[in-house]
């Protein structure tokens, strides 16, 4: 069956049928130019074929469904559909396959069951009241989301296949908005660069984010979610914020750490911080002083996280001096008390009444003059550490 796409658009303006129209295996001959067409009725063209892009700029249906369209293209920017926007099972083969900008669409949109894009598709700045359902479709160029609203989840998930180029991510979906849930689980995204571009998403119920699906770089910065991302494990995390992000950025630490937070899984929370600042010294913004600092800090009290690691110091720093008053020889006591005379001069906090001399004539009793004072320099700014770091835990898990 053939019909012309003015004829479309005369049975649409023409009609009054509640119905709408409806066309099933047709091939549409010559342009379908539905732009700026308002009709409060669906519109069904199931499994038709055209050799032109499908125009539909502005227009608005109360459905619109396009299931197994074959078309070069559809433009579709300011399109408003009351229901649902179905594309499943679509093959659109141009270099810019779906152009659908800034859509207002009160139900769901489906772009799944073998929907296959050719060139890119644009959903930017679209409003959807459910669902954006892409399950088992494949992208062979970018998928576009950049400031989309969606009322209930994204399904990016279960064999879909999102191929980017070099300077463009698979999927960009900077600055969207999802009241629910957003899914990546069995998705495959691949690019030789950014495979997901996530910044400043807000998602208002759960992530579901395997990463062994992702070939390629991923962006973070901005992203927010409730509750504990899912299907990644906290070490699969700390890999992929360390590794395969383009830059260090404190916001996706600092997000991940607040989720274990709430979740009252206190150990993953000192791991991802510990993570976090290793990250910033490999890759932050760091002075060469600052760098070496850092280093200090991760070194003696885990940046404030692992503060017992001062104490370990502080023992090591104890049990040398006991060392070097043994081994000296220049101490005039009874072993016991030489290890009793080590602890008392080199520890900050307790005291020892040893009565032992120091034979300062010799060299080896001016060795243990001078290692004991610079020991005792040490033990006391590890006990300070200890002390400094703990505090600042406890005011941190307040």
């Amino acid at each position: 069956m053939e019909i012309t796409g003015d004829e479309i658009r005369r049975l649409l303006t023409d009609e009054e049928d509640p119905r709408g129209v409806r066309l099933v295996g047709a091939h549409v001959v010559g342009q379908l130019d539905l732009c700026d067409l308002v009709v409060k009725r669906p519109l069904v063209l199931r499994d038709c074929t055209t050799d032109e892009p499908v125009l539909l700029n502005r227009a608005q249906f109360s459905v619109l469904d396009l299931q197994g369209l074959v078309a070069p293209s559809v433009r579709a920017g300011g399109l408003t559909v009351d229901h649902d926007l179905r594309l499943s099972g679509a093959r659109l083969s141009a270099e810019e396959s779906l152009d659908a900008m800034h859509m207002r669409i009160g139900g769901s949109v489906y772009l799944d069951e073998g929907f296959h894009a050719t060139g890119s598709v644009k959903l930017n700045g679209s409003r959807i009241s459910n669902v954006l359902m892409c399950q088992g479709a494949e992208f062979s160029s970018s998928l576009y989301l950049v400031d989309v609203e969606v009322g209930d989840a994204i399904f990016l998930s279960h064999g879909c296949r999102i191929l980017g180029g070099e300077k463009h991510a698979a999927v960009r979906m900077r600055g969207a908005r999802v009241d629910g849930q957003l899914i990546f689980r069995e998705g495959r995204f691949s690019s030789p660069g950014v495979a997901l571009d996530l910044r400043h998403v807000r998602v208002g119920k759960d992530l579901l984010m395997p990463f062994d699906g992702i070939d390629g770089q991923v962006q973070l910065e901005g992203l927010v979610y409730e509750g504990l991302p899912r299907d990644a494990t906290v070490d699969e995390w700390l890999s992929l914020l360390a590794t395969r992000t383009p830059y260090y950025a404190t916001q996706p630490w600092t997000q991940l750490a607040a989720a274990h937070l709430a979740a009252g899984h206190e150990r993953d929370v000192r791991r991802i911080r510990v993570a976090a600042q290793r990250d910033l010294r490999r890759r932050g913004q760091l002075s060469r002083w600052g760098r070496i600092w850092h280093l200090v800090r991760g070194v003696t009290v885990g940046h404030g996280y692992r503060p017992g690691l001062a104490l370990v110091w502080l023992a090591g720093v104890l049990a040398v001096s006991v060392g070097v008053v043994l081994v000296s020889g220049a101490v005039r006591c009874s072993a016991v008390e030489q290890v009793g005379y080590a602890l008392n001069v080199a520890t900050p906090l307790v005291k020892v009444d040893a009565r032992c001399t120091v034979d300062a004539s010799s060299g080896a009793g001016q060795f243990v003059l001078a290692s004991t004072w610079l020991l005792q320099i040490l033990a006391w700014a590890f006990a300070t550490l200890f002390v400094a770091g703990f505090t600042g835990l406890v005011r941190r898990n307040a």
